[in-house]
């Protein structure tokens, strides 16, 4: 693993978890309830959101390849996984652990921050093996 590569997969993986999460605050807020189905929609479209985004600054900024759509089902399959990763995580912290009990309204923010970052190690791995293992 290249130093200065991991480097840019972390910034771009930060700037694209800030606007993920706010994606998902934003869904909540226009969802206007909190049970499990609609913490689950707005995970899973927040996510969805940014998987695409992902694909597209990782291509440009990370391994340098202009947006190789051929191999957009590969990164969205592991973003999938991703996703499904981070939701069952982010539910297993938030209503497993108690955290609203524990941290009140940051609890659902803080269960699905703690869970990206999980999956992201697991997303990075793949990404870099089967999606970009070209790059020069």
């Amino acid at each position: 693993m290249r130093a200065g590569r991991y480097l840019r997969f972390l910034c771009v993986g930060a700037f694209v978890g800030v606007v993920t999460v706010a994606c998902r605050e934003l869904i909540a807020g226009l969802l206007r309830t909190d049970t499990v189905l609609s913490y689950s929609v707005s995970v899973g479209a927040a996510y969805t959101a940014g998987i695409l985004l992902s694909f597209a600054l990782n291509s440009e900024l990370t391994f340098r390849q202009s947006r190789p759509w051929a191999a957009l089902p590969r990164f969205a399959a592991i973003g999938l996984l991703g996703l499904a990763t981070t939701w069952a995580l982010s539910l297993a912290l938030r209503y497993g652990l108690a955290l609203d009990a524990v941290l009140g309204p940051l609890g659902d923010a803080v269960a699905f921050i703690t869970a990206a970052l999980f999956a992201s190690v697991l997303t990075y791995s793949l990404t870099a093996r089967f999606v970009f293992a070209h790059a020069g």
